[in-house]
């Protein structure tokens, strides 16, 4: 097998097809961080309300420290304010979700109180803080906590008994909790989740030993979960998650040996095919427990820690690179296989005259490689992972998904 040193960029497709690419830059573009009198943190509350990201509450690593205050970030001049604190508990491990102009805030862990239950909702035009009536369960941290369908639906998580598999709805507009049939996988705390149309999505996250890769759809109108498609991926708990354009997005987090991922891995999930696709990665490594928020066709991440500590950086991703892609040559034209493979790839194609023959891995890194008598491509010396197969023939290119198991 040839293998030269390789040439590192981002350039993926969603369809298996594009004639263009990006540079890591122009997919993660680096904007301010929160300023200098925000401490780092991991576990931030964020949400988006009136085209403004927000980022509050949060925990240093070990819950030592826990924090109240209020960060807004507005986009169009690429700076942060400093919002009056939040009224309620200071907390780490909360979770929060805008929903029809307001935000929804609750639960966490408080090192000096304990585990809390209770729910608050902030207007961002009076800028007040109001309480709402505390969920009359148990107690936890690290739950699911989504809104659809004018009520917040609120999942799984860990209490003082240990983890749960609880599921309970919150009627915005009654101010009232109900408690619904349980999260059918087993009991966990730090799933991802998000909305896709009027429905919830529950998956992956953490109990014991176990961290878990499947996920499981809620559909209130049946009042019914199914399970749907797992992580092609090994499992992971404790990254981030938001829902764009019809589609769920996980990002980041940690494996199952339960250390930061290598990469910030993206993940997207079409609910129209039940499948994933991976995505660029964010800089650096994975992280545990950072936040993100969607503002208009830009994803935004940060906070987290990486393996050197809490950070409060901002990156930002442009999620309209997914819809500039231009089909050129076609899969009905080429054929890779086996996916997965472990040892040699085949490439059945009626013209075998290619200009150009490369993998692109999870990183970005572009290798040259050449095929043998038989279109067969030599993958003995690559790692196990996801990758893709360009082929460029004059003008026109093919980006085709594979993965390689050991």
């Amino acid at each position: 097998m040839h293998k030269i040193k390789p040439v590192c960029f981002f350039i993926f497709s969603f369809l298996g097809i594009l004639e263009v690419s990006w540079s890591q830059s122009r997919l993660w573009t680096r904007m301010e961080g929160l300023p200098d009198p925000a401490p780092a943190r991991n576990h931030p509350i964020t949400f988006t309300l009136d085209g403004k990201g927000y980022v509050m509450t949060g925990n240093t690593i070990n819950n030592s420290l826990v924090f109240k205050d209020i960060w807004r970030y507005d986009p169009d001049i690429n700076q942060w304010e400093e919002l009056p604190p939040f009224p309620g508990s200071a907390r780490g491990y909360a979770y929060g979700v805008a929903y029809k102009g307001k935000a929804y805030i609750g639960f966490g862990l408080n090192p000096s109180t304990g585990f809390l239950r209770d729910l608050w909702t902030y207007d961002p035009v009076l800028e007040k803080w109001d309480q709402l009536p505390s969920c009359p369960c148990e107690a936890r941290a690290h739950p699911a906590f989504v809104a659809v369908g004018g009520k917040i639906y609120m999942a799984a998580g860990g209490g003082a008994s240990g983890d749960l598999k609880d599921f309970w709805s919150y009627d915005i507009k009654d101010s009232t909790w109900t408690q619904l049939q349980d999260f059918p996988g087993p009991k966990r705390h730090h799933p991802y989740y998000f909305e896709i149309g009027d429905d919830v999505y529950v998956g992956f996250g953490h109990s014991g030993p176990n961290i878990y890769k499947d996920l499981f759809r809620y559909q209130p109108g049946q009042a019914r979960w199914s399970q749907v498609a797992s992580l092609p991926d090994q499992g992971r708990v404790a990254g981030t998650q938001f829902s764009y354009n019809g589609k769920g997005y996980i990002l980041s987090g940690q494996g199952e040996d339960h250390l930061n991922l290598r990469t910030g891995e993206f993940w997207e999930y079409d609910p129209v095919t039940n499948s994933w696709d991976f995505l660029p990665s964010h800089p650096g490594s994975g992280r545990w427990a950072p936040g993100s928020f969607v503002i208009g066709d830009h994803v935004y991440f940060t906070s987290g820690t990486p393996d050197a500590g809490d950070v409060k950086d901002l990156w930002m991703f442009d999620m309209r690179v997914m819809s500039a892609q231009k089909p050129s040559l076609s899969e009905s034209d080429i054929r890779i296989f086996p996916n997965p493979v472990s040892d040699y790839l085949v490439i059945q194609s009626s013209d075998t005259h290619w200009d150009e023959l490369s993998l692109i891995d999870a990183l970005g890194c572009e290798y040259s490689i050449a095929a043998e008598p038989g279109n067969k491509v030599d993958l003995r010396n690559y790692p196990a992972g996801f990758y893709l197969l360009k082929i460029r023939q004059s003008d026109k290119v093919l980006l085709s998904r594979f993965q390689i198991v050991r």
